[in-house]
């Protein structure tokens, strides 16, 4: 299933926006900068998402042979089909995690890898260990895949007690990309503690 394009494409803006108010884009030659920006409209033209790119198969590859390996786990075809889409982003406090930079070609490192996170949690959260698949996080929440049953859900970062449970993968990477851009629109739901309050700070879409 393919993932909200509006919200991939307003990240994708983001982010060349980004690029060129930063000093790296501004200490370019002229020359430097107009071969850029014609890379990046050619993306754009190819319908791309310039600067949001998926990830290779051979890479795909790499880290399901990887996770594996380091977690005795299969990668969900699910999150693996997410990963073509988009390899990963950070934006506004919130992270979905991609291809692991050891696992490139180019050792490029796009943020964090899913392989690491997922070791560094397993090892700080010995009870989640084999329970759930870290995919990404934000200031308040982890996002994860409950191993046993397949379904994505929310958990609380203070206590690892689930907070929401999303219907599919995209469901939860949509919510996530909503996030980041601070963009809830109308249709919201409110999302309460088991005491039936609403919590402050954050609220999960209901797209």
């Amino acid at each position: 299933m393919p993932l909200n394009t509006k919200y991939l494409k307003e990240l994708s803006d983001l982010f060349v926006e980004d690029l060129k108010r930063s000093d790296y884009y501004r200490a370019l030659s002229k020359k430097e900068r107009n071969d850029l920006d014609d890379r990046l409209a050619a993306d754009a033209s190819a319908g791309l998402f310039p600067l949001l790119p998926g990830a290779e198969e051979a890479e795909l590859q790499k880290l399901s042979h990887a996770i594996c390996e380091k977690l005795n786990i299969e990668l969900p075809a699910a999150l693996v089909d997410i990963l073509r889409q988009v390899d990963g982003f950070s934006e506004n406090g919130v992270s979905l995690c991609g291809v692991d930079a050891e696992l490139r070609d180019d050792q490029f490192d796009s943020g964090p890898g899913l392989l690491a996170e997922n070791l560094v949690n397993w090892s700080s959260f010995p009870e989640t260990l084999q329970k759930y698949l870290f995919v990404g996080d934000s200031d308040l929440w982890h996002f994860a895949i409950e191993l046993d049953t397949g379904v994505p859900v929310a958990l609380h970062k203070a206590t690892l007690k689930q907070a929401h449970r999303f219907s599919t993968i995209e469901e939860l990477v949509n919510d996530m990309m909503q996030q980041a851009l601070g963009d809830f629109g109308d249709e919201i739901e409110n999302l309460k503690d088991e005491a039936g309050n609403r919590s402050p700070g954050f609220q999960f879409s209901s797209n």
